[in-house]
């Protein structure tokens, strides 16, 4: 577990325009985890991928967790424990998703991004695929940790197009990968350390959409006394008012001092093994 006491919110909103919300959000402080999907497809078949994008990934770790389910020796052994935890969620989500979308014409086009971070220690570990953003808001500046894999995000890399230009492309909504599209995907992933005093930013494209990282850092800054729930009904608002031309979703962490330990959680790590 973390040695920081963290606090979790998630908010997600249909936005002006859309029929219906095909984002999934998923927080849990038991396994200090947070999870942001963005699906697409059909039907209601984005909603149903990223619906099993969230669900999947969370019920592995906690699977993993209470030993119900073992990580295969075999499973990437270079990487440490918690990031062959997610990876190994992430596939089993990805897996799911594509065997869904193969057995029904409803479903046969749907995907989905998923952006999901899981704190152990003083760090904190990220899986990601698609557009939707992981962010860390640190000493008043805010940085996207994650790399966008959508096709402007390619050609802004190769010089083809300023990044003011992609934000306003007609191509911007195009991904170069994404879950269920395939068995097998590639998901980048991302370890970094996490220090008191900390935000962490995940959002689907909709709240980038109608909030530049100077707006999200603005808000950031001035609401670090707010109630985080209200912090992060507050980025969702703002970004609807803006823009509002999709489902919006954002998870909001915030690194806070630790706890001080009650004397059964001091027994419990005194004789925990792991």
């Amino acid at each position: 577990m973390s040695r920081f006491d963290i606090e979790f919110a998630a908010v997600t909103d249909i936005g002006k325009i859309r029929e219906k919300n095909e984002d999934n959000v998923l927080i849990s402080s038991a396994l200090g985890l947070g999870i942001v999907a963005d699906g697409m497809g059909g039907h209601s078949a984005g909603e149903v991928a990223s619906n099993i994008a969230v669900s999947v990934l969370a019920e592995t770790v906690r699977k993993v967790n209470n030993g119900q389910l073992k990580i295969p020796d075999t499973f990437l052994p270079k990487l440490d424990y918690t990031e062959r935890k997610m990876l190994m969620a992430a596939n089993l989500a990805n897996i799911a998703i594509y065997s869904t979308a193969q057995s029904s014409e409803i479903y046969k086009m749907m995907g989905t991004t998923l952006t999901g971070v899981i704190f152990d220690k003083d760090c904190a570990t990220a899986v990601h695929v698609g557009d939707s953003r992981l962010y860390l808001f640190r000493n008043d500046k805010i940085v996207q940790i994650t790399t966008d894999h959508s096709l402007v995000n390619e050609q802004v890399r190769r010089g083809l197009l300023t990044r003011a230009e992609a934000d306003h492309s007609k191509i911007q909504n195009v991904l170069t990968r994404a879950m269920g599209i395939k068995k097998n995907i590639e998901f980048d992933l991302l370890k970094f350390p996490i220090k008191e005093g900390d935000v962490i930013l995940l959002c689907s494209d909709g709240l980038y959409k109608g909030l530049s990282e100077e707006d999200m850092a603005n808000i950031l800054r001035g609401g670090m006394d707010t109630a985080i729930v209200k912090l992060c009904k507050q980025l969702v608002r703002i970004s609807n008012d803006k823009d509002g031309q999709d489902n919006i979703s954002a998870v909001l962490i915030k690194i806070l001092p630790p706890k001080p330990l009650t004397f059964k959680q001091r027994m419990k790590r005194l004789f925990s093994t792991k």
